[in-house]
């Protein structure tokens, strides 16, 4: 969650999704951000209230930011994003329940470009040393630039 500095949840470690009854959300380009939109949302319900949406939207996340820090509306965004904070924002997770947006890396085995390969392999590291993978199905071909299939791997990552 992109708060002010000077936003009341600046105060918490973490967001209870039920705090944001009384907020203003601004939600992503419907284009661009649908998983994201629909997982804001069914938060909200699921705490028991349907979120009141900012009339507007914006196509980046410096865009969002410059509303949050006018005060007019608060932003649900990974924390992955949150590392890009303008001065004046702060970003706090949202908790009760504790919420994770999936994210996967997805490739077409026929394509054996190195390029994917060195894709695909900085972000199992980085998985790997941030303690993100989980297993999913394996495929069914090699990757390129692996002999044999192995498993894939997803981030789970805090909204």
């Amino acid at each position: 969650m992109l708060v002010p500095d000077d936003h009341r949840f600046v105060g918490l470690d973490a967001v209870p999704v039920a705090a944001l009854a009384d907020e203003l959300l601004l939600l992503g380009e419907e284009g661009q951000t649908p998983e994201l939109n629909q997982l804001v949302i069914e938060l909200c319900r699921s705490a028991g209230f349907a979120p009141t949406i900012y009339k507007g939207t914006v196509e980046s996340t410096r865009a969002a930011a410059d509303l949050v820090l006018q005060h007019r509306c608060v932003y649900c965004i990974p924390s992955s994003s949150h590392t890009s904070n303008r001065p004046g924002t702060t970003w706090r997770p949202l908790t009760e329940p504790v919420t994770h947006y999936p994210w996967s890396l997805l490739w077409h085995n026929a394509n054996s470009s190195p390029h994917i390969a060195a894709v695909i392999d900085s972000a199992r590291q980085l998985a790997q040393r941030l303690g993100w993978l989980q297993s999913v199905a394996r495929p069914t071909e090699p990757i390129p630039g692996e002999d044999a299939p192995t498993a894939t791997s997803r981030r789970d990552e805090p909204v």
